[in-house]
């Protein structure tokens, strides 16, 4: 028997302190906020509509679609700050600064030029080479264009945040499968194997027409070593032509580089991405009455401010009501306290009768009150107050101790109206005298003393602080 009631004292005991969990979800995308309780295991047990959660809950804040890179949240409660996850680690903002530096016009790349200057040189009598070598940088030209359009769209897409990780994704291979090339594999196979295959190609195909250039140079070199001397004008065209091939090699050489490294960029960029959350998660045990939570959406410091100065994107605000709990608070209050027939104002007339008046009136008390109350609602509750009060009278003396009901009122529950018992000092004839006798004496004080008795009252109050 001892250990059933053990038992049983166990089950109840957990039943009363066991913590509810809720989840207060709002989606970005759909600018939509739900409302859901959930089980120890997360799982979500019923939705909510217009909830009221039970105090010291734990409520799950949780933020769907929101995109990392283009967007940071800034939450503002009114109570308490919410127990954030940290902020620290990765950065998505200083990887996108990094990205966006590498990325500005210094780096641009001046294939266009590359190819007139080979058409020139494909034109030359020297070599046969030109209108090969030409199509090629057409190619590799083309190949700089997709790799720059991958990347500035790639770019373009973390910094919007109205789309999702999917959609990123998605847009990402789409531009991805762009280029028609037999050598470069497919982006939605795997991707970094595509990224590995285009860099291969990028680099054989500017080495192939560094090769095919360099021949060039040398055929022009052995047509020029016939042993006739060259005219001024021979010999300045000659110059012109090493000379642009000089520049050409440097230029195709660094514009590869400049592809290589933004392929990196983008493949660096994918991972990040890969590994990325789009939903932020906040946790808050919910103590207080009323929670004002904001959520304030704003561009994230990769994006440029808008021209106002004015970066948040959009502020989104919820409140949270408690419900249970207890509430204890004092307050300051006036009473009507009322002993009917139990108080008596006691006499001598002249002819020495001892005569007694009912004290039937209301009389004034200023009162000091103790309020508690379980919290069922936000503008009304019901419980009780206990007080002590000083009658406002010379002829009343004496501390009433007050207890009875009270409703409150007001979103603080400020605002109290009570009633109930009274137990307080009255006058009581005594040394046997009673109401009727004749006496010889003239002070009615010398054949009274005080007694308490119970009476009720009403009263009004209003609350100062919180003691809990």
């Amino acid at each position: 028997m001892k250990k059933l009631l053990i038992i049983l004292f166990l089950i109840t005991t957990n039943l009363l302190i066991a913590q509810e969990k809720y989840r207060v979800q709002y989606d970005y995308k759909k600018d939509h906020f739900e409302y859901l309780k959930i089980d120890k295991n997360n799982k979500v047990t019923d939705t909510l509509e217009k909830p009221k959660f039970k105090r010291n809950s734990l409520i799950e804040i949780k933020l769907l679609n929101v995109n990392p890179f283009a967007v940071k949240i800034n939450t503002d409660v009114k109570e308490e700050e919410l127990h954030q996850s940290s902020s620290g680690g990765f950065n998505f903002s200083s990887l996108l600064q990094g990205v966006s530096s590498m990325s500005n016009n210094d780096l641009g790349l001046n294939v266009n030029n590359n190819v007139d200057q080979k058409i020139a040189l494909g034109s030359s009598d020297y070599s046969t080479r030109g209108p090969g070598v030409n199509s090629k940088l057409a190619d590799l030209n083309n190949l700089h264009t997709n790799i720059e359009a991958l990347n500035k769209s790639l770019i373009a897409n973390l910094a919007n945040p109205n789309l999702s990780k999917e959609q990123i994704l998605k847009n990402l291979k789409n531009v991805a499968s762009i280029p028609q090339d037999a050598r470069i594999a497919d982006p939605y196979e795997n991707f970094h194997v595509y990224i590995a295959s285009v860099k291969n190609v990028l680099q054989n195909d500017a080495n192939t027409i560094a090769t095919e250039i360099n021949e060039i140079n040398k055929d022009i070199e052995n047509a020029s070593n016939t042993g006739q001397p060259l005219s001024r004008g021979e010999l300045v065209a000659q110059n012109t032509t090493f000379n642009n091939i000089q520049l050409m090699l440097k230029d195709i050489s660094k514009s590869t580089n400049v592809s290589a490294q933004k392929l990196n960029e983008v493949e660096t960029l994918y991972t990040t991405l890969q590994a990325s959350s789009f939903e932020q998660t906040y946790d808050y045990e919910i103590t207080a009455d009323k929670v004002n939570v904001e959520l304030n959406f704003s561009q994230s410091d990769f994006l440029e401010p808008l021209e106002n100065g004015n970066n948040t994107l959009k502020t989104r605000n919820f409140k949270m009501f408690s419900k249970g709990g207890f509430k204890i608070n004092t307050s300051i209050a006036l009473t009507l306290n009322n002993f009917k027939s139990k108080s008596k104002s006691f006499y001598i007339d002249d002819n020495g009768v001892v005569g007694a008046d009912d004290n039937s009136h209301y009389i004034p008390n200023l009162s000091t009150m103790i309020n508690f109350y379980p919290i069922m609602g936000e503008t009304i509750n019901i419980g009780g107050s206990f007080g002590l009060s000083i009658p406002i009278s010379e002829s009343e003396i004496g501390v009433n101790y007050l207890f009875g009901p009270s409703i409150f009122i007001g979103n603080e529950s400020r605002l109290s109206l009570s009633g109930g018992i009274a137990y307080g000092p009255v006058k009581k004839l005594t040394n046997g005298i009673e109401v009727g006798d004749t006496t010889t004496f003239n002070d009615i004080d010398s054949f009274t003393k005080n007694v308490h008795e119970f009476g009720y009252y009403f009263g009004i109050s209003f609350s100062i602080f919180n003691l809990n």
